[in-house]
């Protein structure tokens, strides 16, 4: 019975090393100010995400749509200089409404992430 335990308990830890490069093989998300769900009384001058690992400027972009799906930022977004985990787009001064953040990262291992939130300025 011993033997049946340490063997489940190594193949247990032998797959679970295994997978976990898979598991952190692609940027995500970590956080984004603004907030997703967030109701600001200020707009921002600035959107910006931030990863779990540094981005592929080229390969990587950051779309602000107001509540009609119309883009309502003209700059391109630009990795961070002082940390390349973060992606950031500077935006024209925002009237209150709701707003759609789109963006689209590479990471190290090439692989393209997708996502969105939304945010609403009063």
């Amino acid at each position: 019975m011993k033997t049946l335990r340490k063997m489940i308990l190594a193949t247990s830890i032998v797959a679970a090393t295994l997978a976990t490069p898979f598991a952190l093989a692609h940027a995500s998300l970590k956080s984004s100010n603004p907030e997703a769900g967030a109701s600001l009384a200020v707009a921002p001058k600035e959107i910006a995400l931030t990863f779990n690992e540094k981005v592929e400027e080229a390969f990587s972009s950051i779309t602000l749509s107001d509540d009609e799906g119309k883009a309502v930022a003209a700059d391109k977004a630009k990795v961070d200089a002082a940390n390349p985990a973060i992606l950031r787009l500077e935006v024209p001064t925002l009237n209150a409404g709701a707003y759609t953040v789109s963006w689209a990262v590479a990471g190290h291992d090439g692989h393209r992430r997708k996502g969105d939130f939304k945010f609403t300025v009063k």
